[in-house]
């Protein structure tokens, strides 16, 4: 049997009502912040936490699996599993918690399958809508137009801003934008994280190189207290050696990156600093 938690208890009654209440706030001052900690959370729902960064199981995931309509759910179950998702953020639920509360919605229609069977599924059902969710509340969040500057760094984050939404493709993009990657990417046109890299700072004039190596080499390292818009931050496997870099990001100001998550993604918005997964990875930032 599945357990129950309080939420799955209160969701039919509160779930609608208290993700009203995030709308409401964030229409008011102040409710920015409360909005963006509201997308981070679902942001974080999307992968485990026992990997380091979205990328690292990346060669892992089966393409499409992370999709909500590869997953075969009824209208009614995604619906109810997106309102799972947004009440938990809303209350700050972690992960495994709302894993536990779309495994009871899914048990009320999984009937004679074995309680592992039911949470795997689960499982999959909240990575996907979160992820989903991630991609929408991202691009409702910040215009690309929001990042003031004449400089190149400015001209860069716009660029890359401008293609939220983009699909993840395993060795896709590249200076002329999208394109189809390599391997599991084959079949998708869109970016993956140094493609995405590549071609802002192409919009901006600067040849950076299309792979993670290249790129921490093509400028400058500065400080995380200097950090500015269009700076690279880098992630590694260990962050003590360069050689095991496998993630990048574009600055967009001291806390939040724009980029290329992993295969079944798109092009997103992303609170990195203060993320434990995150900062655990993270190795450096380069200006090019």
């Amino acid at each position: 049997m599945i357990a129950e938690t309080g939420l799955t208890k209160i969701l039919p009654a509160v779930g609608g009502l208290v993700f009203g209440v995030v709308l409401i706030i964030s229409g008011l001052g102040g409710g920015a912040r409360y909005a963006m900690a509201f997308a981070d959370l679902v942001c974080s729902y999307s992968f485990a936490p026992s990997q380091a960064v979205l990328d690292t199981a990346d060669s892992q995931r089966t393409p499409g699996l992370s999709r909500p309509q590869n997953l075969k759910l009824s209208a009614a179950e995604e619906t109810e599993l997106r309102a799972v998702i947004k009440t938990a953020a809303t209350l700050g639920i972690p992960r495994t918690d709302a894993i536990n509360d779309a495994a009871s919605v899914l048990a009320d229609r999984m009937t004679g399958d074995d309680p592992a069977a039911i949470r795997n599924r689960a499982e999959q059902a909240v990575t996907a809508i979160s992820g989903e969710l991630c991609t929408e509340l991202s691009a409702e969040g910040l215009p690309s137009d929001s990042v003031a500057g004449v400089g190149r760094g400015a001209v860069a984050v716009r660029a890359a801003l401008a293609m939220r939404g983009v699909p993840y493709s395993w060795g896709g993009g590249g200076p002329n934008g999208p394109s189809y990657g390599i391997g599991h990417g084959a079949q998708t046109k869109g970016f993956d994280c140094s493609g995405l890299a590549e071609y802002a700072w192409t919009r901006a004039g600067t040849r950076v190189g299309g792979d993670t190596s290249a790129q921490w080499n093509a400028g400058t390292r500065v400080p995380r207290s200097q950090i500015r818009p269009g700076d690279l931050i880098f992630f590694a496997h260990n962050s003590k050696n360069p050689a095991t870099i496998h993630h990048v990001g574009i600055a967009i100001d001291s806390t939040r990156m724009v980029h290329a998550p992993s295969t079944g993604s798109t092009v997103r918005v992303e609170t990195w600093a203060g993320v434990p997964s995150r900062e655990q990875g993270f190795i450096g930032i380069v200006r090019p």
